[in-house]
């Protein structure tokens, strides 16, 4: 029996991983077959006690489960490359093995695409098995046939890289999903008690002085529980007396030996495997993006202030607002575009509040004909809704 963050591979069945670490836990002794253009060096780690944690901690979560309808509400924190994503997703694979529940994966790093692009926050009930050969981790509603049953993420756009640009912005999406996701346990009870699993960025994106985002993150998501992937009890303990009235137990897992370092040119090329399989689909859901021509005059985009481009003017400036920017090359030339449900006639504040009804990459731009080929997910019209303009870019 091999996992991989666990979801069970089967037996002599072939997968296709490209551009994406894989993570293999051998339960038992097995043996692997792999073919691939560039020589591979796998690391190997023998030390089982990672995983020996996390089946306590399965249990212990099945427990809070059984005793309460609301299940557990887990926020997961630790440094780069500590097995947070990792751990989010074997526990919602795991919390399926016991009954069946629907876990709510919450993803609040903008720089990684959970059943979305890059730059968007999301909430997606887990009630099948995570598709393991996706970068995206599964296929979201599309127009082509898919192999597992069909994700539906709750999306909220934050379209900037760095949290750090725009700090003030980043607690407002959160705000909004939170309020998503508030409704949804509300309504759904099988959601409520299989519990909530929210995985965030790295420690050193984020205010580790005033702890602004973790304290607004723990009281809008209602956070019971703290899970902290580090090596030693430094990051557990400060935490504790930062929050000791607000979250009843924080747990400190260390990071598995078999991890590896994700760097600046792995991410990039990660996010742009993400963008080009939303739009295409993967080799084996092939998908059929639909391209049609408008004109500049058809299209309203805004973009979300940036603190670096503003410099010392953010104390005066409301940084959660957006401004309109003029449809040309230099602007929208390859870029990602979140179309939003908020006609283009409606008020700039309208935007800020606007839900996602999908993504569109604009792959020309003719500043002399005043016209643009823009890329949907789905055959259609361009929708008469105003866009927000992403910091992604991806040339074909």
């Amino acid at each position: 029996i091999v996992e991989m963050l666990g979801t069970e591979l089967a037996n002599d069945m072939p997968y296709t991983f490209q551009g994406v670490v894989v993570n293999l836990y051998a339960i038992e002794r097995a043996m692997i077959e792999w073919k691939c253009l560039e020589e591979l060096e796998p690391k190997i780690s023998e030390d089982k006690a990672y995983h020996t944690y996390i089946y306590n901690l399965n249990f212990a979560l099945e427990r809070l489960r059984l005793s309460s309808f609301n299940g557990p509400r887990v926020l997961i924190l630790g440094d780069e490359s500590t097995g947070k994503s990792s751990l989010a997703h074997t526990l919602c694979s795991y919390a399926l093995k016991i009954r069946q529940y629907q876990p709510l994966l919450v993803n609040l790093n903008p720089q990684e695409g959970v059943f979305s692009l890059p730059g968007s926050l999301t909430a997606t009930p887990i009630s099948e098995i995570l598709d393991i050969e996706s970068s995206l981790w599964g296929q979201s509603i599309t127009t082509g046939a898919t192999k597992l049953h069909s994700k539906q993420p709750l999306v909220k756009n934050f379209g900037l890289e760095n949290i750090r640009d725009n700090r003030q912005l980043y607690k407002t999406t959160i705000s909004q999903l939170a309020h998503g996701v508030r409704q949804r346990i509300k309504n759904d009870p099988v959601v409520r008690r299989s519990g909530v699993f929210i995985d965030t960025p790295k420690l050193s994106h984020l205010d580790t002085e005033t702890w602004s985002e973790i304290e607004h993150i723990i009281d809008e998501f209602e956070v019971k529980a703290i899970i902290v992937c580090a090596q030693t009890d430094d990051l557990a303990i400060k935490l504790s007396e930062v929050f000791r009235a607000k979250i009843g137990s924080i747990v400190r897992i260390p990071p598995p030996n078999s991890i590896i370092k994700i760097d600046d040119i792995m991410r990039r090329s990660i996010q742009r495997i993400q963008i080009r399989e939303y739009f295409y689909g993967t080799t084996q859901t092939v998908l059929s993006p639909y391209t049609v021509g408008v004109g500049f005059e058809e299209l309203t985009v805004f973009k979300p202030r940036n603190q670096n481009e503003l410099l010392d003017k953010t104390k005066d400036i409301d940084m959660t607002a957006f401004d309109k920017i003029d449809v040309n090359a230099s602007n929208l030339q390859h870029a990602i575009v979140a179309i939003t449900n908020v006609s283009r006639k409606e008020s700039e504040d309208e935007i800020r509040t606007a839900s996602i009804l999908g993504y569109a990459l604009i792959t020309e731009v003719n500043d002399s004909k005043r016209k643009l080929r823009i890329l949907l997910p789905v055959p259609s019209r361009i929708p008469d809704r105003s866009m927000i303009l992403t910091e992604y870019r991806y040339l074909e």
